[in-house]
């Protein structure tokens, strides 16, 4: 994330927690956290871009015996973040250096901030360094698919993603493996954001 970005969240920081703009974030949120957790239970959950926290409150109210972290660039929504009722490791910190020791994590988790990382191969290979062997990490970004192919080349440079098949070959040469996607989020009846799971060789 630029520096450029990191003043626009912390500048928001106090509104961002809005109904109208959390209703889509909440709703991704949900339907993210839905797929990610199929399986057994997480024991330990890192939320990259964890902003407000809004994502951590729910997995806490899901996992209450989880071990929660959080890392965001932005130090002012991490601190309405820490306002909030759910304990957690909260460290500002960017994706591409993550202040976590490495193999800490059952669950990594990354919603709607894909688009912002500096570096999408430094960020995939450092949520690898952090996973435990046989680790999940589920990343959903408004990746781009179908429609979205025209659509995104209306955005503004900083809104605009990688091709799933390209986020899939970025993460491979991280070393993870791509196990599944579901669309987690419709516009209009159309697919808006999709949620890939990979996976960290190894026993789970």
């Amino acid at each position: 994330m630029t520096y450029h970005d990191v003043g626009r969240f912390d500048a928001r920081a106090d509104t961002y927690d809005n109904p109208a703009l959390q209703g889509f974030f909440g709703a991704v949120h949900r339907a993210t956290l839905e797929f990610a957790t199929a399986g057994a239970p997480p024991r330990t959950i890192l939320d990259v871009g964890a902003g407000t926290g809004e994502l951590l409150a729910l997995v806490h109210a899901r996992f209450p015996a989880a071990v929660l972290s959080g890392v965001d660039p932005a130090a002012r929504m991490l601190a309405r973040a820490r306002e909030k009722p759910f304990p957690a490791t909260l460290s500002v910190g960017s994706v591409e250096s993550l202040p976590c020791p490495s193999g800490t994590f059952d669950l990594v988790l990354s919603t709607m901030s894909f688009h912002h990382w500096a570096d999408p191969a430094r960020g995939l290979a450092e949520i690898h360094r952090v996973l435990t062997p046989g680790g999940t990490a589920v990343v959903a970004e408004h990746f781009t698919r179908g429609w979205l192919r025209v659509a995104s080349r209306l955005l503004p440079r900083r809104n605009r993603t990688e091709h799933i098949a390209e986020v899939i070959a970025l993460a491979h040469d991280a070393g993870l493996d791509f196990t599944a996607q579901a669309t987690v989020f419709r516009l209009a009846g159309l697919p808006f954001v999709t949620a890939l799971r990979l996976r960290k060789p190894g026993n789970a």
